[in-house]
């Protein structure tokens, strides 16, 4: 497809968008709970794979519960819904469980989870509003070649077992690792066949010490050509695209392309300086309302209210085990929240 053509399907997805999901657009961020993965071969692209052989004990890799709800608060208060509560394979059911009960009830709604393989038997749904599957290349060749430890077919059963379960189910793609205009087919074949409800694209932000170590990632151009392909033949599917703080002027053309939230970012580094309100004003000049803050240190402290956003009081199960556990950490929340804002705030006058 030439660029006049993937620019022409961009301004129908663009249309569709709106049309479907009206004139809306949110910032989302992964919560991470940790920096290793347990894969015996993980993938070649990722940063966790530099950290494997480098980290002794698994355990001090994970963040502290006091951090993960701080930044779940934190989220919450700028407008930022959590794209996924994520991390490394390897984690048990039961701190899971614990987990996603705790952010849920911090944040009054129901989390996405991409953790790799769950096991669906043990795992408490009240609070699970879906489940993502790491798919990250459709190309079967590069999929054998830079996702050994994760085979495609396991994680399709792990959708299809999500849906009958009642769940939402997405995946997670990542462009510019090798990919032809042709795997598109196969993507959209794929959607189909899982009847997804959202897809998250990321561009490669080429890692030290991996084979993409120096390389470029995909051209805005080609990337548009992903995320209006989708629009296109899915328009209710809700499409998230992420990209780094080096390519921050692909956010307006991706959103005309049919993006409904844009994601992937170093969130307190950027906060309220240049970057992040580079973000706003790509969004702003495509005519899309943004429902997120990126910049207003007010609402980063609290002193005043976001006016939009996504979020809506949801009803949270949570045990007495976990309440006792947030309400002991009261202390050491305010903590963190404030070594969050005063950081940010800092790095914001710079």
């Amino acid at each position: 497809m030439n660029s006049a053509e993937i620019l022409e399907n961009s301004i129908k997805a663009f249309k569709l968008t709106e049309k479907h999901h009206g004139n809306i657009t949110t910032l989302e961020r992964a919560l991470f709970l940790g920096w290793y993965c347990n894969l015996d071969d993980p993938c070649k692209f990722c940063f966790m794979s530099t950290q494997k052989e480098k980290i002794k004990d698994p355990l001090k890799a994970r963040r502290k519960p006091e951090s993960i709800l701080a930044e779940s608060i934190l989220m919450k208060r700028i407008g930022w819904k959590l794209e996924f509560i994520s991390g490394g394979y390897g984690y048990k059911t039961e701190e899971l469980n614990d987990t996603i009960e705790m952010v849920s009830y911090i944040q009054q709604a129901k989390q996405y989870l991409n953790v790799g393989i769950i096991d669906f038997e043990n795992l408490n749904l009240n609070n699970i509003e879906g489940v993502v599957g790491a798919v990250e290349t459709v190309n079967p060749k590069l999929h054998e070649e830079l996702c050994p430890g994760k085979p495609l077919s396991n994680t399709k059963e792990m959708l299809k077992k999500a849906k009958d379960m009642g769940l939402k189910t997405g995946i997670t793609i990542i462009l510019g690792m090798g990919e032809t205009e042709k795997d598109i087919d196969l993507l959209l074949n794929l959607i189909e066949e899982l009847n997804l409800d959202r897809i998250t694209f990321y561009s490669l932000n080429p890692q030290d010490e991996t084979v993409f170590q120096g390389k470029t990632s995909v051209t805005t151009l080609e990337y548009m050509n992903w995320v209006s392909s989708v629009r296109l033949n899915f328009p209710k599917m809700k499409i998230i695209t992420g990209t780094w703080v080096d390519k921050l002027t692909n956010i307006g053309p991706l959103v005309m392309a049919g993006s409904n939230v844009i994601t992937k970012f170093p969130l307190f580094s950027i906060y309220g300086k240049k970057e992040g309100k580079t973000v706003e004003n790509e969004i702003a000049s495509t005519g899309r309302e943004l429902y997120s803050t990126f910049s207003d240190l007010d609402v980063l402290t609290g002193e005043k209210t976001l006016k939009n956003t996504k979020y809506v009081p949801e009803k949270i199960d949570i045990s007495e085990k976990n309440l006792e556990l947030i309400n002991s950490l009261s202390k050491q929340l305010d903590k963190k929240i404030e070594s969050y804002v005063k950081t940010t705030i800092r790095k914001s006058q710079k």
